[in-house]
């Protein structure tokens, strides 16, 4: 059974944000709450029934002779810790069904005279169990100094991190050593989920896309559990006491720049423990923490070669990375046109009237030569304004065909297509969408999509969800919180609406712009893919937003019958994607319903 999601609403919205309030988190959605799919179940009762390994299949991993068994070294830094906690912790890695670790215990603790009970604690484990190592410091360091002494009393091939109140499921150290069977990965991290403080029942679910660099730039939302060669390790350099409270995220940045063998493994093999003084419960008990990731996140830009800014966003712990536009190229924003002019005038009067991005030509495919009106009114735009050209098309009808029509005119060195009738609604959208683009590793960018009741219409396509393909937050209203807040931020995608797209230019001519072999919205994903297969990144920009009036009209008559017609072709050629899944749309959510959906 998968984990399903349904449509989020103003009343659940207004009932989180005073929830949260009441818990001094200012609004900000940290609690959300989730239906499942089958009447009544709680993600608790889901986890148990259908996620949480069951005392046979523990039973056969404890059994598994792996060919490549590589120590892991879990590294917990102390301080502090509550009895109950220390015991839970430590016994979730003893009780491992893996064998081969290295528990790493580096206390902090203040030491007063005789032996502190935390070491008293920890001694008691160690008499049966050998494979516990245990370093008190003579004073506190820090999170990060602390950590890094733990990782120098380890051996272990791999270097994994476990918070001193948190917990691993008991097969979680074995998933690593299974995926590391299929290749030795240089990184891995796995789903995570919240446990209450007496351990009694889980919540709020972190289902998580496999690797996406915007999102990563957007918030640490790998986190937990989070496992690292050892050599990968020693060559970022460890943490950085820089960055305390932050210092796994400037970790898993360091690490990113350094290797592309990331995996991500979609099952909860951590537990984030809820407390008074954990930041799972209230993130601004560690208000510094945000600031930290903030100058990580800076230092990762800089490093990495970007011109860009990092702003905070009013989301705690997320960021906003703006990429500049340097040289200011020119950009070809094509508009297949359609027969309302006050549509047509809605569209382009934004582009020229509210705009950080003047340097582009507008090119306008006119299908309807035959309408007088609507010749002289093109005529007039052509006069009074420079950079507009319109090209007469009477070949077939078809977005798509006129999509390349005057893509193949196009002087830029990025096209910008808008369907007739999209229309800008923040200034910085287009330079929001140029400054993703113009990064070598990127090919596609896709805007934000919103009709005319203020309802996201597309932000991200997800490939073999609800058939070929679904639109991802379809439905949720601008101001809304999608699944963990993500429809607020940049991201990776399979794919993105054609409806507002930007592409390189040079690149979009070198895989032969849309097929022609479909007349539907086929076409974007079906571009977006080969794109991917050509090694770029298909980036959402969630500050890029538009509005799109003619969304209801964007149809043909017979849409349906060429949808369900092309339908086969597509899955013929994309059979590797669909049935492997899409990388960015977390496997334990339902591929009949939309996961940022939430209930």
């Amino acid at each position: 059974m998968k984990f399903n999601l349904s449509a989020i609403n103003s009343a659940n919205i207004k009932k989180g944000i005073s929830y949260i309030r009441e818990n001094g988190l200012d609004g900000i959605a940290s609690r959300v709450r989730y239906k499942m799919q089958g009447p009544g179940l709680a993600y608790n009762s889901w986890y148990k029934d259908n996620h949480e390994a069951g005392e046979e299949e523990l039973e056969a991993q404890r059994n598994k002779n792996f060919a490549y068994s590589p120590l892991i070294s879990v590294l917990v830094p102390l301080y502090e810790t509550p009895e109950r906690y220390l015991r839970d912790m430590i016994e979730s890695v003893v009780n491992q069904t893996y064998s081969n670790w290295q528990l790493v215990l580096v206390d902090g603790s203040k030491r007063d005279e005789g032996i502190p009970h935390t070491e008293t604690i920890v001694r008691e484990y160690m008499t049966d169990n050998r494979k516990i190592v245990y370093a008190p410091l003579e004073k506190n360091l820090g999170i990060a100094m602390n950590t890094n002494m733990a990782f120098n009393y380890s051996t272990g091939d791999y270097i994994t991190f476990l918070d001193h109140d948190d917990l691993l499921t008991k097969d979680a150290l074995y998933h690593i050593v299974d995926a590391l069977s299929e290749e030795r990965y240089d990184v891995l991290y796995s789903d995570e989920d919240k446990i209450a403080e007496d351990g009694s029942r889980v919540s709020d679910p972190a289902f998580k896309p496999d690797f996406s660099i915007d999102l990563l730039r957007a918030h640490n939302y790998i986190t937990h559990l989070f496992v690292v060669n050892r050599k990968l390790l020693l060559q970022v350099g460890g943490f950085d006491s820089e960055y305390d409270g932050a210092q796994d995220y400037d970790l898993a940045l360091k690490c990113s720049e350094k290797t592309k063998s990331i995996k991500h493994i979609p099952r909860i093999l951590y537990h984030w423990r809820i407390n008074d003084k954990s930041v799972a419960l209230n993130p601004y008990k560690k208000e510094y923490a945000k600031e930290a990731g903030k100058r990580a996140l800076m230092a990762h830009i800089e490093r990495t070669g970007c011109y860009a800014t990092v702003t905070n966003t009013d989301m705690w712990g997320m960021y906003k990375v703006s990429y500049d536009t340097p040289g200011n190229p020119l950009l070809s924003i094509v508009i297949p046109g359609g027969e309302s002019r006050e549509i047509i005038e809605k569209c382009i009067g934004p582009l020229f009237e509210k705009t950080r991005y003047s340097d582009f030509e507008l090119i306008i495919v006119n299908p309807y030569t035959d309408n007088t009106g609507l010749q002289k009114f093109y005529a007039r735009l052509e006069s009074t304004r420079k950079n507009i050209r319109v090209l007469e098309y009477d070949g077939t009808p078809g977005v798509v065909l006129m999509r390349n029509y005057g893509a193949a005119r196009a002087k830029g060195d990025y096209i910008l297509f808008l369907d007739y009738g999209v229309e800008k609604i923040e200034v910085s959208s287009v330079k929001e969408m140029l400054g993703h683009c113009m990064r070598c590793d990127v090919g596609v960018v896709g805007g934000a999509i919103f009709g005319d009741n203020g309802a996201t219409i597309s932000q991200g396509i997800a490939v073999g969800i609800n058939g070929p393909f679904c639109h991802l937050y379809r439905g949720i209203k601008k101001g809304d919180f999608g699944y963990l807040m993500h429809n607020h931020v940049n991201a990776n995608y399979s794919a993105v609406s054609g409806a507002c797209m930007m592409i390189k230019t040079e690149l979009f001519r070198g895989i032969g712009g849309f097929s022609e072999k479909f007349t539907t919205e086929l076409a974007d994903v079906d571009l977006c893919l080969r794109v991917r297969e050509h090694g770029y990144l298909v980036v959402g920009a969630a500050d890029a937003t538009w509005h799109f009036y003619n969304e209801a009209d964007r149809k043909i008559n017979d849409y349906q019958l060429y949808f369900k017609r092309e339908t086969g072709l597509f899955e013929i050629l994309w059979a590797n994607i669909l049935a492997n899944g899409d990388p960015y749309y977390n496997p334990n959510f339902a591929k009949n319903g939309d996961y940022h959906n939430i209930k």
